[in-house]
């Protein structure tokens, strides 16, 4: 799915009273269906979201290549009420990053962390949330756009749509997970 890719484009479906979010991953020229990344909460927490923001609950966000029953990567969001703390694996399981949600942030932001907890880069808005950018060891690695959907789509719905663009191939699955993260912490509203 990934190759020499340096761009995906994110739509998340639109579900009325959904427990589970789906998103549909095309590439951003010929709009061709590349895979799906798809929320899959533990049980107890799926069902506790009629209750509770689904923002504070536990999930997994796996994303999978085409018609490969195999996720290629895997967001873990951890409980959270005012941070939260999310993981990026690879298929094989590999820690890409651990990510942290920033306290305060005018237009949200995370923190890539290594394994010990220190900060190597992050993931920054702006005021209104709609552009991210990201940096690694100071270094600009890619970019995360949200794309107007129209009035009924943006006012109706939080389905949200995303550009995601890196500097390089090989950094597009981070890209993809950051941009995932984002949504999962900031951008999800109750049902």
């Amino acid at each position: 799915m990934f190759g020499q890719r340096v761009s995906i484009f994110v739509r998340e479906r639109v579900a009325m009273m959904k427990l589970r979010d789906t998103y549909d991953l095309l590439d951003p020229e010929s709009q061709a269906v590349l895979g799906q990344a798809k929320d899959e909460p533990a049980s107890w927490a799926k069902w506790l979201r009629l209750l509770v923001r689904k923002t504070m609950l536990p999930t997994t966000l796996n994303v999978y290549s085409g018609s490969n029953p195999q996720p290629v990567l895997s967001i873990r969001k951890h409980p959270g009420f005012l941070r939260t703390k999310l993981a990026v694996s690879d298929g094989q399981g590999q820690t890409l990053a651990h990510l942290r949600s920033k306290l305060f942030s005018l237009g949200g932001a995370l923190m890539i962390l290594d394994p010990s907890g220190q900060e190597i880069g992050q993931l920054k808005g702006d005021w209104k949330g709609w552009d991210y950018s990201a940096t690694l060891h100071g270094q600009p690695i890619g970019i995360v756009t949200k794309k107007w959907a129209g009035v009924l789509k943006e006012v109706f719905t939080n389905a949200d749509q995303y550009l995601v663009k890196s500097e390089r191939p090989e950094q597009l699955p981070l890209l993809l997970g950051l941009a995932l993260a984002v949504d999962l912490v900031y951008k999800e509203r109750q049902g």
